[in-house]
């Protein structure tokens, strides 16, 4: 359930981006990538942390990867295969959103109807939101997950859907529908029960009918607590550097926005699918992976459940997810026919990465160093100062003719300058990561993080 951008702590960030490249004169066979898929779990198996892992490659209509590693029970030591079905968060979104289209091409629903219609017990406070508003995270309703612990003190409780809008009913929006972009929990929570209003059964038995069924997406489903589901996985964190069971948290809570386990395969099937016309039309799809703009300008890079994103320079849609004891990645690289799906049950364990590494090993192209050129007065010059990132403030200043950043409460560290050859002179890579880049506007007003093959941009804060 949370952001694809989610930025926990700046420096330690575990992020996938652009790197430079190079590809090779022939493409690996798919025996290569299966070799390769298998090197590259083994290699993350071995990081603190590191429980199982359920991977899916699929290029050119075929499933080349289809396979689990590790456990998908620590504490009984049950081995995890190729049909454990894991918790994927906030993937659930793209489900969600082509449910939502598939009842805007029957004319069941305008993207623009008012919220009010379907929830008419919510209070607006003089607000207009709009379907299409929840769909891209630009509703300004506040998101529950962002509740700290009014929130926390109820996550292993079920909780109905009154109880559940009781959560933010009243409070401020954070801002104006339609102004800003925030990445938004309870706006997909409302998207689930549109779903039932319109269907007339639950949003899992919908789902079930509409999706699973028909896809033969056997693996996946709604989770529930309560539910005996043979070979599911359970999720775990590191804690004080041990491995121990995540909070609990009550399944009804993430909901539309996030309740779904599925595997790796079942996954990149579903990507197939959506990407071939076989789940809606072929325009409703291209909404739902055309970023909104916001008023501003500012590109959202935000479709309808999907991230719209680039990899090694090429277009790329994906989403991830995070929620308690798992975390998932499922992207598609479109000029590659390419789709990758890794979930982990490791919390610390970022399958973001892992996909990172495996588009890699698919597409046939190793990750070059970065360079590290002595930066100009310049380019120096151009971004010291103040930037505000999402919540965080974060501070760039010269120390021994090094750029320096720290963001509140985080160590410092260095950032490396690529020369005047690369993005304009503007682009950096973390010292301790050459895979967190940082790239300035020209006039240094801003930079655009790239993480998670996402993008968040940081605004220079005028003192």
């Amino acid at each position: 359930m949370l952001s694809p951008r989610a930025i926990p702590k700046f420096f330690a960030l575990v992020v996938v981006s652009t790197v430079a490249s190079v590809a090779p004169a022939e493409p690996p066979t798919y025996a290569e990538i299966l070799s390769k898929a298998d090197a590259i779990a083994a290699e993350y198996l071995r990081k603190p942390g590191a429980v199982g892992l359920s991977i899916g490659v699929a290029q050119r209509g075929e499933v080349v990867v289809a396979k689990a590693y590790g456990l998908a029970d620590a504490e009984f030591d049950v081995p995890a295969d190729k049909d454990t079905m894991f918790r994927i968060g906030s993937v659930t979104k793209q489900f969600t959103a082509a449910a939502i289209m598939r009842f805007v091409e029957q004319g069941k629903v305008s993207l623009d109807d008012d919220l009010g219609k379907y929830v008419p017990d919510f209070p607006m406070q003089g607000n207009a939101v709009t379907v299409r508003q929840l769909l891209n995270h630009t509703s300004g309703i506040p998101s529950y997950t962002s509740l700290g612990e009014e929130w926390a003190k109820l996550q292993p409780l079920e909780l109905t859907h009154e109880e559940m809008l009781a959560l933010v009913k009243g409070k401020p929006f954070d801002f104006k529908p339609g102004e800003k972009w925030a990445y938004n929990n309870t706006a997909y929570y409302m998207l689930g029960m549109i779903i039932e209003k319109i269907s007339g059964v639950t949003y899992a038995q919908h789902m079930q009918n509409e999706f699973f069924t028909p896809l033969k997406l056997g693996r996946t489903r709604y989770d529930s607590n309560s539910t005996l589901m043979k070979n599911r996985a359970q999720g775990y964190t590191l804690q004080d550097g041990e491995i121990v069971n995540d909070a609990p948290l009550g399944m009804s809570q993430p909901y539309a926005a996030g309740s779904l386990v599925s595997t790796g395969e079942d996954l990149v099937r579903w990507s197939m699918a959506i990407a071939s016309g076989k789940v809606v039309r072929p325009e409703s799809f291209t909404l739902m992976t055309t970023a909104a703009i916001l008023p501003d300008g500012e590109s959202t890079h935000y479709g309808f459940g999907l991230e719209v994103s680039e990899w090694e320079g090429r277009p790329c849609i994906r989403h991830g997810g995070g929620i308690f004891g798992f975390n998932s990645m499922l992207m598609w690289l479109p000029e590659e026919d390419l789709h990758i799906a890794v979930i982990s049950n490791g919390e610390p364990i970022r399958s973001g990465r892992i996909a990172n590494a495996l588009a890699r090993a698919a597409v046939g192209i190793e990750k070059v160093v970065a360079a590290n050129v002595p930066i100009t007065p310049e380019a120096l010059k151009r971004v010291i100062g103040k930037f505000k990132l999402e919540e965080m403030d974060v501070k760039i200043w010269e120390e021994e003719g090094k750029a320096m950043v720290q963001a509140d409460g985080q160590p410092a560290f260095a950032i490396q300058w690529q020369g005047p050859e690369v993005g304009g002179g503007n682009e950096f890579r973390a010292s301790f990561d050459t895979e967190v880049r940082m790239v300035f506007a020209d006039d240094g007003q801003s930079f655009t993080l790239f993480q998670g093959g996402g993008q968040v941009k940081a605004k220079r804060i005028v003192e």
